[in-house]
């Protein structure tokens, strides 16, 4: 008996690895052969889509970029089970990035890289993908806690949007991501070269007046952290520094204190059933030579520090658990503290002390330079006091105040003109 069916077309290539129709599936498969004479095959639906896969593939071979062609893997495949999960740990564990820095990028992946891109595959990002997201982003809420009406108010204003200097960090992260990518011959480019990130105006900085950090000292008078806002102030110390600060590394009798690790705190694990993340405290040791330093303790602030030791030494002997001894700034019961709460009572501080603008804690370091400056210290005393670990940092972070420094020595020489030029002037009204 003859059978009359139409025949499934079935075309098997030669070995120039020509598309041929899969009897399993019904895929066609073309087969592209690499430079170390291994086989690579790519797939389709249909013989042109093989065909055009192939020949893809070959001309990245041809142009000696990696093989991408055929690869499905999204933009959040990528990101959280090879970038985010095994590029930076290995990184953290060689030292040659922070763990702080990794959790950084892992909250801004998830934050605004993925809910836009993630689902798009790797290979086919795009740069309009790029320049939409960034779109996107621009015009985002910021997310950031609304506040509670104030006082003649009948409604809240609307949340403000993402600032510029998070849409182009999160491009930065996703830049990194893909050159990585590249580098793992993941990736043929990186579309986000292509595409600039939004320009990110410097942000000047406003360091407290000698007037703002006295009533800020004298509020905080009584409170158990007002020797840790002095010691930020005298030092010109990071938030975490000042944590990691231990008694076991300062010399009282000398005066000086080594900085050595700093506080902070890590992103764990998420909680599937909550979807939270449950982050632990960590010391770490400061990244750069300049950090570990060893540091003069002005004379005032040397004083509070040893009255701290004795009021602390007096709460452990009343506690009955004491976790670290020889931590200089830590709970009632010996433990660090936690950074999020240091930062919540240094804005309920600026809000007693009548502070009429947002002042961050880290403004603290910000006016140490900027009192050493008025006091007529130059910039590598500044860079050495903040260790910078290159002066134009400290110039860019103190223009404002060489700006005026400026502005005196012209006025200044605009003197001496005037005093050189005044013969000449009386010269010529006497002629005239």
């Amino acid at each position: 008996m003859t059978d009359n069916s139409p025949r499934k077309e079935r075309t098997r290539g030669n070995r120039d690895g020509r598309p041929f129709q899969r009897a399993s599936d019904g895929l066609w498969v073309a087969t592209v052969y690499l430079p170390n004479g291994k086989r690579k095959p790519v797939y389709g639906k249909t013989r042109k889509e093989a065909a055009d896969k192939k020949k893809k593939a070959e001309a990245e071979i041809s142009a000696g970029l990696p093989v991408t062609a055929g690869r499905t893997d999204t933009v959040e495949h990528y990101l959280t089970k090879v970038w985010l999960a095994v590029t930076l740990p290995q990184r953290v564990a060689a030292g040659r990035i922070a763990p702080s820095t990794l959790d950084s990028y892992q909250d801004t992946a998830e934050k605004h890289i993925i809910p836009h891109l993630g689902r798009v595959k790797l290979v086919e990002l795009s740069t309009t993908d790029i320049r939409r997201w960034l779109l996107e982003l621009a015009d985002k809420p910021s997310g950031r806690v609304r506040r509670k009406l104030r006082p003649g108010e009948t409604e809240l204003p609307p949340p403000p949007k993402l600032s510029a200097r998070t849409v182009a960090y999160s491009h930065a992260v996703l830049r990194k991501a893909l050159a990585d990518a590249v580098d793992d011959e993941s990736l043929g480019r990186n579309v986000c070269l292509l595409v600039d990130a939004p320009a990110v105006e410097r942000e000047e900085v406003q360091p407290l007046t000698k007037q703002e950090a006295g009533q800020l000292l004298a509020e905080a008078a009584g409170d158990p952290l007002w020797v840790y806002w002095l010691m930020l102030l005298a030092l010109g110390l990071r938030r975490g520094e000042g944590l990691g600060m231990r008694w076991s590394h300062i010399d009282l009798e000398a005066g000086t204190v080594r900085l050595v690790k700093s506080i902070q705190r890590l992103r764990g694990e998420k909680d599937e059933a909550t979807g939270r993340r449950k982050g632990q405290l960590v010391e770490k040791k400061l990244k750069t030579r300049a950090s570990k330093a060893t540091m003069l303790i002005p004379a005032t602030a040397l004083q509070a520090l040893a009255v701290h030791r004795r009021a602390q030494n007096a709460e452990r002997l009343r506690a009955k658990v004491w976790a670290d001894p020889d931590l200089v700034f830590t709970t009632g019961v010996g433990t660090a503290l936690e950074p999020r709460n240091v930062n919540r009572s240094w804005d309920a501080l600026c809000e007693r002390a009548g502070i009429g603008r947002r002042v961050r804690l880290h403004d603290l370091r910000h006016a140490c330079g900027s009192f050493l400056f008025a006091e007529g210290a130059d910039l590598k005393t500044i860079q050495g006091v903040l260790r910078h670990t290159r002066q134009a940092t400290t110039a860019n972070v103190y223009v404002h105040l060489l700006e005026e420094v400026k502005r005196g020595a012209a006025d200044t020489l605009d003197g001496v003109l005037a005093d050189l030029t005044a013969p000449r002037a009386k010269r010529e009204k006497s002629a005239s």
